[in-house]
């Protein structure tokens, strides 16, 4: 039990530097556009776009699940992570045709990408200080003085 307890504490820490390297990434991709470059998204948008906030959301969980991975399941989860994504698209009410077509829209437009990036980013170190402070308090336990 130690041991998964272990792996466990130590995913917030690991999903953070994937998370961002990640970001890094996209935010260098975003350096390369050229100056003339309009400011707004090239593609046209698909009939099933997923809305903006919708799809924010639906990153961030998949930023988690991508953080959790170990091939192609999750830590100490022997469950395929592709039953994992199912259920993450039930969840959204969004299929994954649409989930691809929203991606691709949404990533044509690399400096709003960053900002969403960002957010997610925000969104996880503000969840890891949440764990730590939960994990690391004693206010949980008996007062042993009582």
């Amino acid at each position: 039990m130690s041991g998964q307890w272990k792996e466990w504490t130590n995913m917030p820490t690991y999903f953070i530097r994937s998370l961002l390297a990640f970001g890094l990434f996209l935010c260098l991709s975003a350096c390369q556009l050229d100056a003339n470059s309009a400011a707004s998204n090239p593609m046209d948008a698909p009939n099933d776009l997923i809305p903006e906030k919708k799809f924010v959301s639906l990153l961030y969980e998949m930023n988690l699940l991508e953080g959790a991975r170990t091939g192609n399941t999750l830590l100490g989860d022997s469950i395929p992570l592709s039953q994992f994504y199912q259920s993450l698209y039930q969840a959204f009410d969004v299929q994954p045709e649409q989930v691809k077509s929203s991606f691709s829209y949404y990533h044509s437009d690399p400096q709003k990408m960053a900002t969403y990036y960002q957010w997610i980013i925000d969104s996880l170190r503000i969840d890891v200080q949440i764990l730590s402070t939960s994990t690391g308090s004693k206010s949980d336990e008996p007062d042993a003085n009582n």
